[in-house]
């Protein structure tokens, strides 16, 4: 059996910025500052771990942001609710080329099935999903709201695939897509496949410079991206998968 992992942002999804946002009225409300926000890159990071480098920017102790975050998240999916929906109104929550394809393609692969691995808690996951019409092709996931630790986050997902799968280790396989380095190292902190997509802010020689096995500008040859996701069963870097299908 194969688990294929998503990241969502800049990989299944754009938001025109909802969750920034959406942040950054939920850190001024419940800190009182939303720290250097402007110009900070989210990208490949957890949601936590956004909110500790933010408020740890202007001098706020890591265990007072710890002790707040628990009361600030709720805000902050208030706020992103609104935000989400006055992007949808207008239009303007992307799903990116050939995503939707790709996802229904997978799932009618036989031993093949969907997760999530990403930097979002997860109701913010799933407010994002929802509100790109895409929510209900997931079965098992991991995220911000599980630990503040990419490589963590990518342990669990794992683990939760393993034991909702009930096969031995042997028998499934575990592969990663995402459009930062992070999502590699993700893969690679659990010997998974990496397939990587230029439709974020990092480039396709920057994706294969940190490691990924197959790079894609974007997913519009659903079977060049299916066929490399598949020659990845077997978990793990295959050496001819690199170079095939699409890579750069």
């Amino acid at each position: 059996m194969l688990r294929v992992f998503f990241d969502i942002d800049g990989t299944l999804l754009l938001t025109d910025g909802a969750g920034r946002s959406a942040l950054r009225s939920a850190m001024e409300r419940v800190y009182g500052t939303s720290g250097p926000l402007d110009g900070y890159h989210f990208h490949g990071k957890t949601d936590p771990q956004i909110v500790l480098e933010l408020m740890g920017a202007v001098g706020l102790e890591v265990g007072y942001v710890r002790g707040l975050m628990a009361s600030m998240w709720p805000v902050y999916l208030e706020r992103l609710r609104t935000e989400l929906e006055l992007r949808r109104a207008a239009a303007r929550i992307i799903v990116l080329p050939g995503v939707a394809k790709l996802l229904a393609t997978l799932e009618s692969e036989a031993g093949v099935s969907l997760g999530l691995l990403t930097g979002n808690i997860e109701e913010a996951a799933v407010l994002k999903l929802e509100a790109a019409g895409v929510r209900s092709r997931f079965d098992v996931g991991a995220y911000g709201s599980d630990s503040e630790t990419r490589s963590e986050i990518a342990r669990i997902a794992v683990e939760r695939s393993r034991l909702m799968s009930q096969h031995q280790r042997e028998d499934l396989a575990h592969v990663v897509v995402g459009d930062t380095p992070e999502d590699i190292a993700c893969a690679r902190a659990v010997s998974a496949g990496a397939i990587a997509v230029a439709t974020g802010r990092h480039g396709a020689s920057e994706l294969v410079e940190a490691g990924a096995d197959v790079v894609f500008d974007d997913f519009r040859d659903t079977d060049a991206v299916v066929r490399s996701i598949l020659m990845l069963r077997g978990v793990g870097a295959s050496p001819e998968a690199r170079g095939n299908g699409g890579s750069r």
